[in-house]
Protein backbone atom coordinates (compact mmCIF):
# COMPACT_ATOMS: atom_id res chain seq x y z
CA UNK A 1 0.00 0.00 0.00
CA UNK A 2 1.27 3.49 -0.81
CA UNK A 3 1.92 5.98 1.92
CA UNK A 4 -1.33 7.49 3.29
CA UNK A 5 -0.12 11.09 3.24
CA UNK A 6 0.36 13.24 0.20
CA UNK A 7 3.26 15.68 0.34
CA UNK A 8 2.34 19.31 -0.15
CA UNK A 9 3.89 19.43 -3.63
CA UNK A 10 1.76 17.59 -6.22
CA UNK A 11 2.57 13.89 -6.21
CA UNK A 12 2.01 11.36 -8.96
CA UNK A 13 1.30 8.64 -6.38
CA UNK A 14 -2.21 8.90 -4.88
CA UNK A 15 -2.67 9.40 -1.15
CA UNK A 16 -4.35 6.20 0.00
CA UNK A 17 -6.88 5.80 2.80
CA UNK A 18 -5.65 3.06 5.14
CA UNK A 19 -8.69 0.81 5.51
CA UNK A 20 -8.85 -2.62 3.95
CA UNK A 21 -10.80 -3.60 0.86
CA UNK A 22 -10.37 -2.68 -2.75
CA UNK A 23 -10.16 0.97 -3.82
CA UNK A 24 -13.61 2.49 -4.24
CA UNK A 25 -12.42 5.65 -5.98
CA UNK A 26 -9.07 6.57 -7.53
CA UNK A 27 -8.08 10.00 -8.84
CA UNK A 28 -4.75 10.13 -10.66
CA UNK A 29 -3.35 13.59 -11.42
CA UNK A 30 -6.86 14.97 -12.01
CA UNK A 31 -7.30 18.59 -13.05
CA UNK A 32 -10.62 20.27 -13.76
CA UNK A 33 -10.77 23.67 -15.48
CA UNK A 34 -13.71 25.92 -16.21
CA UNK A 35 -12.36 28.22 -18.86
CA UNK A 36 -9.37 29.99 -17.38
CA UNK A 37 -10.32 29.03 -13.82
CA UNK A 38 -8.73 25.94 -12.30
CA UNK A 39 -11.17 24.35 -9.84
CA UNK A 40 -9.03 21.29 -9.02
CA UNK A 41 -5.33 20.91 -9.79
CA UNK A 42 -3.31 17.70 -10.18
CA UNK A 43 -5.21 15.78 -7.47
CA UNK A 44 -4.15 12.20 -6.70
CA UNK A 45 -6.23 10.41 -4.06
CA UNK A 46 -7.29 6.80 -3.56
CA UNK A 47 -10.24 6.07 -1.29
CA UNK A 48 -11.16 2.75 0.31
CA UNK A 49 -14.08 1.81 2.60
CA UNK A 50 -14.35 4.16 5.58
CA UNK A 51 -15.61 7.59 6.53
CA UNK A 52 -13.64 10.32 4.77
CA UNK A 53 -13.87 13.99 5.72
CA UNK A 54 -13.47 16.40 2.79
CA UNK A 55 -12.47 19.80 4.16
CA UNK A 56 -11.78 23.22 2.72
CA UNK A 57 -13.05 26.80 2.66
CA UNK A 58 -15.48 28.11 0.06
CA UNK A 59 -13.82 27.91 -3.34
CA UNK A 60 -11.34 25.22 -2.28
CA UNK A 61 -12.66 22.70 -4.82
CA UNK A 62 -14.84 20.47 -2.60
CA UNK A 63 -17.92 20.54 -4.83
CA UNK A 64 -15.81 20.01 -7.94
CA UNK A 65 -14.14 17.03 -6.24
CA UNK A 66 -17.54 15.53 -5.38
CA UNK A 67 -18.94 16.08 -8.88
CA UNK A 68 -15.89 14.37 -10.35
CA UNK A 69 -16.18 11.54 -7.82
CA UNK A 70 -19.86 11.10 -8.72
CA UNK A 71 -19.05 11.02 -12.44
CA UNK A 72 -21.16 14.11 -13.09
CA UNK A 73 -18.16 16.08 -14.38
CA UNK A 74 -15.36 14.94 -16.67
CA UNK A 75 -11.78 15.83 -15.73
CA UNK A 76 -9.92 18.23 -18.00
CA UNK A 77 -6.90 15.97 -17.58
CA UNK A 78 -5.95 12.97 -15.49
CA UNK A 79 -7.80 9.73 -14.84
CA UNK A 80 -10.63 8.66 -12.51
CA UNK A 81 -11.74 5.08 -11.89
CA UNK A 82 -14.28 3.38 -9.63
CA UNK A 83 -14.46 -0.12 -8.10
CA UNK A 84 -12.06 -2.49 -9.84
CA UNK A 85 -10.87 0.29 -12.17
CA UNK A 86 -14.19 0.60 -13.94
CA UNK A 87 -15.09 3.75 -15.90
CA UNK A 88 -18.05 5.74 -14.60
CA UNK A 89 -20.31 4.80 -17.51
CA UNK A 90 -20.11 1.10 -16.58
CA UNK A 91 -23.72 -0.06 -16.15
CA UNK A 92 -22.98 -1.94 -12.94
CA UNK A 93 -22.06 1.32 -11.16
CA UNK A 94 -25.53 2.88 -11.42
CA UNK A 95 -26.70 1.68 -8.01
CA UNK A 96 -23.27 1.65 -6.34
CA UNK A 97 -22.64 5.40 -6.24
CA UNK A 98 -24.94 7.75 -4.32
CA UNK A 99 -24.62 11.53 -4.31
CA UNK A 100 -26.39 14.10 -2.15
CA UNK A 101 -25.67 17.62 -3.45
CA UNK A 102 -25.81 20.76 -1.38
CA UNK A 103 -28.76 23.11 -1.79
CA UNK A 104 -32.53 22.82 -1.71
CA UNK A 105 -33.41 22.44 -5.39
CA UNK A 106 -36.04 19.69 -5.24
CA UNK A 107 -39.17 19.17 -7.39
CA UNK A 108 -41.73 20.77 -5.10
CA UNK A 109 -44.79 18.95 -6.49
CA UNK A 110 -43.38 15.44 -5.99
CA UNK A 111 -44.21 13.64 -2.79
CA UNK A 112 -41.35 12.58 -0.54
CA UNK A 113 -41.79 8.88 -1.37
CA UNK A 114 -42.25 9.44 -5.11
CA UNK A 115 -39.07 11.53 -5.27
CA UNK A 116 -36.96 8.96 -3.46
CA UNK A 117 -38.50 6.04 -5.37
CA UNK A 118 -37.87 7.77 -8.70
CA UNK A 119 -34.17 8.19 -7.91
CA UNK A 120 -33.88 4.60 -6.71
CA UNK A 121 -35.54 3.34 -9.89
CA UNK A 122 -33.11 5.39 -11.99
CA UNK A 123 -30.32 3.54 -10.15
CA UNK A 124 -31.72 0.19 -11.31
CA UNK A 125 -34.18 -0.88 -8.60
CA UNK A 126 -37.63 -2.14 -9.54
CA UNK A 127 -40.64 0.00 -8.68
CA UNK A 128 -41.58 -2.32 -5.81
CA UNK A 129 -38.02 -2.34 -4.44
CA UNK A 130 -37.75 1.43 -4.74
CA UNK A 131 -41.01 2.03 -2.88
CA UNK A 132 -40.15 -0.43 -0.10
CA UNK A 133 -36.61 0.83 0.46
CA UNK A 134 -37.63 4.44 0.09
CA UNK A 135 -40.44 4.15 2.65
CA UNK A 136 -38.23 2.29 5.11
CA UNK A 137 -35.43 4.86 4.96
CA UNK A 138 -37.79 7.83 5.12
CA UNK A 139 -39.39 6.30 8.20
CA UNK A 140 -35.93 5.81 9.73
CA UNK A 141 -35.44 9.56 9.28
CA UNK A 142 -38.71 10.41 11.00
CA UNK A 143 -40.79 11.11 7.89
CA UNK A 144 -43.36 8.33 8.15
CA UNK A 145 -46.16 10.90 8.35
CA UNK A 146 -44.81 12.81 5.33
CA UNK A 147 -44.43 10.00 2.77
CA UNK A 148 -47.25 11.21 0.54
CA UNK A 149 -46.96 14.96 1.11
CA UNK A 150 -45.60 17.22 -1.65
CA UNK A 151 -42.08 18.41 -0.97
CA UNK A 152 -43.19 22.03 -1.14
CA UNK A 153 -45.12 21.50 2.09
CA UNK A 154 -42.13 20.19 4.03
CA UNK A 155 -39.68 22.25 6.05
CA UNK A 156 -36.10 22.76 4.86
CA UNK A 157 -34.84 20.23 7.40
CA UNK A 158 -37.42 17.65 6.30
CA UNK A 159 -36.46 18.11 2.65
CA UNK A 160 -32.82 17.63 3.61
CA UNK A 161 -33.75 14.30 5.19
CA UNK A 162 -35.59 13.31 2.00
CA UNK A 163 -32.41 13.99 0.00
CA UNK A 164 -30.37 11.87 2.39
CA UNK A 165 -32.92 9.03 2.31
CA UNK A 166 -32.31 8.31 -1.38
CA UNK A 167 -28.57 7.92 -0.75
CA UNK A 168 -28.85 5.60 2.23
CA UNK A 169 -31.64 3.53 0.65
CA UNK A 170 -29.21 2.37 -2.02
CA UNK A 171 -26.77 -0.50 -1.40
CA UNK A 172 -24.04 1.91 -2.50
CA UNK A 173 -20.28 1.39 -2.22
CA UNK A 174 -19.52 5.10 -2.55
CA UNK A 175 -21.74 7.66 -0.81
CA UNK A 176 -20.90 11.30 -1.50
CA UNK A 177 -22.47 13.84 0.86
CA UNK A 178 -22.13 17.59 0.25
CA UNK A 179 -22.97 19.48 3.47
CA UNK A 180 -25.38 16.73 4.58
CA UNK A 181 -25.92 18.13 8.08
CA UNK A 182 -27.21 21.51 6.91
CA UNK A 183 -30.67 22.46 8.26
CA UNK A 184 -30.87 19.38 10.49
CA UNK A 185 -31.87 19.47 14.14
CA UNK A 186 -29.38 17.88 16.55
CA UNK A 187 -31.41 14.67 16.91
CA UNK A 188 -31.40 14.12 13.12
CA UNK A 189 -27.71 14.95 12.86
CA UNK A 190 -27.12 12.07 15.25
CA UNK A 191 -29.35 9.77 13.21
CA UNK A 192 -27.61 10.69 9.95
CA UNK A 193 -24.25 10.09 11.65
CA UNK A 194 -25.51 6.63 12.67
CA UNK A 195 -26.52 5.92 9.06
CA UNK A 196 -23.03 6.92 7.91
CA UNK A 197 -21.39 4.57 10.39
CA UNK A 198 -23.73 1.72 9.42
CA UNK A 199 -22.88 2.24 5.75
CA UNK A 200 -19.16 2.09 6.59
CA UNK A 201 -19.68 -1.08 8.62
CA UNK A 202 -21.36 -2.58 5.54
CA UNK A 203 -18.22 -1.83 3.50
CA UNK A 204 -19.02 1.54 1.93
CA UNK A 205 -16.82 4.57 1.53
CA UNK A 206 -18.70 7.63 2.81
CA UNK A 207 -17.27 11.01 1.80
CA UNK A 208 -18.52 13.83 4.02
CA UNK A 209 -17.95 17.39 2.86
CA UNK A 210 -18.72 19.97 5.53
CA UNK A 211 -17.68 23.36 6.87
CA UNK A 212 -18.59 22.20 10.40
CA UNK A 213 -15.11 21.03 11.34
CA UNK A 214 -16.01 19.78 14.81
CA UNK A 215 -18.58 17.35 13.40
CA UNK A 216 -16.17 16.08 10.77
CA UNK A 217 -13.56 15.58 13.48
CA UNK A 218 -16.01 13.46 15.48
CA UNK A 219 -17.08 11.35 12.48
CA UNK A 220 -14.24 10.94 9.99
CA UNK A 221 -11.36 8.53 10.37
CA UNK A 222 -9.50 9.91 7.35
CA UNK A 223 -9.23 13.44 5.98
CA UNK A 224 -8.69 15.09 2.61
CA UNK A 225 -7.85 18.78 2.93
CA UNK A 226 -8.36 21.03 -0.08
CA UNK A 227 -7.11 24.59 -0.50
CA UNK A 228 -7.24 26.67 -3.67
CA UNK A 229 -8.00 23.63 -5.76
CA UNK A 230 -5.16 21.53 -4.40
CA UNK A 231 -5.09 18.48 -2.16
CA UNK A 232 -2.74 19.92 0.47
CA UNK A 233 -2.83 16.85 2.74
CA UNK A 234 -4.57 13.51 3.15
CA UNK A 235 -4.44 11.03 6.00
CA UNK A 236 -5.51 10.66 9.59
CA UNK A 237 -5.33 13.72 11.79
CA UNK A 238 -2.25 12.27 13.53
CA UNK A 239 -0.51 11.68 10.21
CA UNK A 240 -1.19 15.22 9.06
CA UNK A 241 0.11 16.56 12.38
CA UNK A 242 3.30 14.56 11.80
CA UNK A 243 3.55 16.06 8.34
CA UNK A 244 3.31 19.53 9.85
CA UNK A 245 5.90 18.77 12.53
CA UNK A 246 8.58 18.82 9.83
CA UNK A 247 7.53 22.26 8.62
CA UNK A 248 7.25 25.68 10.18
CA UNK A 249 5.01 25.09 13.19
CA UNK A 250 3.24 27.55 15.47
CA UNK A 251 2.68 27.13 19.21
CA UNK A 252 0.30 29.28 21.27
CA UNK A 253 1.12 29.69 24.95
CA UNK A 254 -1.17 31.20 27.60
CA UNK A 255 0.93 32.54 30.47
CA UNK A 256 1.17 35.34 33.02
CA UNK A 257 4.08 37.17 31.31
CA UNK A 258 4.26 36.40 27.56
CA UNK A 259 6.88 39.09 26.85
CA UNK A 260 9.33 37.69 29.38
CA UNK A 261 8.78 34.16 28.10
CA UNK A 262 9.29 35.37 24.53
CA UNK A 263 12.61 36.96 25.44
CA UNK A 264 13.74 33.74 27.12
CA UNK A 265 12.75 31.69 24.06
CA UNK A 266 14.70 33.94 21.71
CA UNK A 267 17.83 33.00 23.62
CA UNK A 268 17.44 29.23 23.29
CA UNK A 269 15.23 28.42 20.25
CA UNK A 270 15.51 28.94 16.47
CA UNK A 271 12.36 31.10 16.44
CA UNK A 272 11.14 32.46 13.10
CA UNK A 273 8.12 34.38 14.39
CA UNK A 274 7.11 35.67 17.81
CA UNK A 275 3.93 37.62 18.61
CA UNK A 276 2.23 38.73 21.84
CA UNK A 277 -1.55 39.16 22.02
CA UNK A 278 -2.83 39.86 25.52
CA UNK A 279 -1.81 36.94 27.70
CA UNK A 280 -0.97 34.71 24.73
CA UNK A 281 2.42 34.21 23.13
CA UNK A 282 2.48 32.83 19.57
CA UNK A 283 5.77 31.31 18.49
CA UNK A 284 6.75 29.78 15.16
CA UNK A 285 9.83 27.67 14.49
CA UNK A 286 11.07 25.39 11.74
CA UNK A 287 11.11 22.29 13.92
CA UNK A 288 8.37 21.45 16.42
CA UNK A 289 10.45 19.01 18.48
CA UNK A 290 13.25 21.56 18.97
CA UNK A 291 10.73 24.26 19.86
CA UNK A 292 9.05 22.05 22.47
CA UNK A 293 12.37 21.23 24.16
CA UNK A 294 13.40 24.89 24.10
CA UNK A 295 10.06 25.97 25.54
CA UNK A 296 10.55 23.81 28.62
CA UNK A 297 13.99 25.36 29.13
CA UNK A 298 12.66 28.91 28.66
CA UNK A 299 9.82 28.37 31.14
CA UNK A 300 12.25 27.15 33.79
CA UNK A 301 14.74 29.97 33.26
CA UNK A 302 12.14 32.76 33.11
CA UNK A 303 9.94 31.59 35.99
CA UNK A 304 6.84 32.40 33.96
CA UNK A 305 3.66 30.55 34.97
CA UNK A 306 2.10 28.78 31.97
CA UNK A 307 -1.63 27.98 31.84
CA UNK A 308 -1.80 26.17 28.50
CA UNK A 309 0.23 25.25 25.44
CA UNK A 310 -1.50 24.55 22.14
CA UNK A 311 0.14 23.49 18.89
CA UNK A 312 -1.41 24.60 15.61
CA UNK A 313 -2.94 21.39 14.35
CA UNK A 314 -4.26 20.11 17.68
CA UNK A 315 -7.72 20.23 16.11
CA UNK A 316 -9.07 20.42 12.57
CA UNK A 317 -9.31 24.20 12.65
CA UNK A 318 -5.65 24.44 13.60
CA UNK A 319 -4.64 21.81 11.06
CA UNK A 320 -6.45 23.60 8.31
CA UNK A 321 -5.07 27.02 9.20
CA UNK A 322 -1.53 25.67 9.35
CA UNK A 323 -1.78 23.84 6.04
CA UNK A 324 -3.40 26.84 4.36
CA UNK A 325 -0.37 28.92 5.31
CA UNK A 326 1.83 26.37 3.54
CA UNK A 327 0.28 26.97 0.12
CA UNK A 328 -0.53 30.67 0.13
Amino acid sequence: MSQPITALPANTQPATSPNGGMPVLRLQRVTRRYGARVALLDASVELRPGLVGLLGPNGAGKTTFLHLAAGLTEPSSGHISWLDDRPRRHAKLDNRIAFVPDGDDLPRRDTALDFVAMLLQSAGLSRAQALARGASTLERLGLQAKLHEPLQGLSRGQRQRVKLAQAFALPADLILLDEPLNALDPIWRLEVAALMREAVQSGACVVLSSHILEEVEALADWLVLLFRGRVVAAGTRKQIQELLSHRATAVRIQCDDPRRLGQALLGVAPVTLLRVEGQELSVQAENLAVLQRSLAQAVLSSGVRVQSVRTAGDDLVGLFQALSQEVR
